[in-house]
Formats: C-alpha cells, structure tokens, sequence
C-alpha cells in the first residue's frame, strides 16, 4: 500500500444559516495511514462532527481536496460517493440503527443484500461477523432481546461484514456504561490490529486514550494533531475489573 489511505488538504466546509456564513471547518490538511487508530476530541461545535461526515462522504467540502486512497473524492457524483460508502466504508454511531424486527444475522445481512452474493455466502459472512464481535450465541436474537452493548456489537458486525478499509465511530460509546465501553474499545482495538483502520469521534479523554493518535478540533481549525505513546489497553482493563455480577467497590 503506497501512499496515506486519507490526506485532506485544506479541507473547508461552510454553511449558511440565513444570511450568515458558518464556517464549520476551516483549513483543515491531514495524512492518516493505514492500519492507524485515531481519536477526532473536541467540543461542540469544534468542526469534528463535520470532519467526520466528510470523511464518511456524507457530506462534500465547500473547499479543499479529500484524497481517499489517492483518489479526489471532494467533486464526486452522488451515485459515486454511494458506492465509496458501500464498499470501502464502515459507520458505527451512538445509536445502533439496528431494525427492531429483525434478528441480529438479519441485521449484519443487510449490507450484503445488494451485492452479487447468494443468500447461503451472505449468511456465512453475516454468522462469522457475529462470532467475530462475540455473539455467535445471539444470532437469532432481536434487538429489543439484547443489551445495548449487544446491540452496539451488532452493529460492528454489520460495519464489518463486507470487510471496508476505514471504520468510522461516532461517540460508538456513548450510550453505554463504562464496562460495556470498554468492551467496544476492546474490539475496536482488536480489529485494528487484525489492519483495519479506526477512526473514532469522542469527547470522552478515556475513550480517546485507547487510540493511537488524537486529533483535537477547535472553531473549527485542527489544534493539534498528538500521537499516544502508549495507548490504553481495553482488553486488559476488562481483565483487571471485578466480575460482571459483583458490585464495584468504591
């Protein structure tokens, strides 16, 4: 692989509210490589939400460049940045978005639905996604059936299940408790050693910690740009807690 899997340059978004320009983010140039695990801080309104959905092309920059893999995707058609998303991208959000009616390998399906696959291989795909993130046990289960970090597990399933090179997590710990996230954290740090790279929105410094690198955001502007020395350690974390069951002693 030659080359940043992303580099923004000068990357800029306005928006207008009335006769007001907004400037969400302003000249923002950035190289993240792949296979790297980066935290995207800052408070509200610091431009970060807005960096990440133009990462995501859910959104196009009023200026600037967006090189994803070498290739400009700041001008692209609507229909190209659709197919960008479906084959090289994966969203994890605070709310799981998982279909209540469906079961837990209905909902890590569904990303495959539309490729070429046939129903025997996406059913594969989706069961191994579920083992992946520790639910081979929960396939069949619904969501209002299982816990939120059961849920939130689904939904990494399904971010996974058609194998994108860039996840991108928008406060994916949000609505847990703090086991629960670190048990996300966890797989996250897992599978960004198995080569995917991470990006992950948080306003939570102990969220952040288990990344490689953090980017702080501010009015906008990219304050700084800090590489972790030595990244917190989920897995570890979990292991040195008391078990589940037991209450925590203060």
């Amino acid at each position: 692989m030659s080359g940043p899997l992303i580099e923004t340059i000068a990357l800029a978004k306005d928006y207008r509210m009335g006769s007001e320009a907004v400037h969400a983010l302003v000249d923002v140039s950035v190289k993240i490589e792949h296979g790297e695990f980066v935290a995207v801080m800052g408070p509200s309104g610091s431009g970060k939400s807005t960096f990440m959905n133009l990462l995501g092309c859910l959104d196009t920059p009023t200026a600037g460049k967006y090189l994803l893999e070498g290739e400009d995707i700041s001008r692209l058609s609507r229909d190209r940045l659709a197919a960008i998303r479906n084959q090289k991208l994966g969203f994890v959000f605070q709310s799981f978005n998982l279909l209540a009616r469906a079961s837990a390998l209905d909902n890590v399906e569904l990303p495959l639905i539309y490729s070429r696959r046939g129903r025997r291989e996406r059913r594969e795909m989706a069961a191994a996604a579920l083992t992946e993130v520790g639910l081979g046990d929960r396939m069949n289960h619904r969501p209002l059936q299982l816990s939120g970090g059961q849920q939130q597990r689904v939904a990494i399933a399904r971010t996974i299940v058609g194998r994108p090179l860039l996840i991108l997590a928008d406060e994916p710990t949000g609505a847990l408790d703090s086991r629960t996230g670190y048990e996300i954290m966890a797989i996250f740090q897992r599978l960004n050693r198995s080569g995917l790279t991470v990006v992950v929105v948080t306003h939570e410094p102990e969220i952040a910690a288990f990344a490689k690198r953090i980017l702080r955001f501010r009015d906008g502007r990219l304050g700084s740009d800090e590489q972790v020395e030595h990244p917190s350690d989920a897995a570890a974390i979990l292991k040195s807690l008391p078990p589940a069951n037991l209450p925590l002693v203060a």
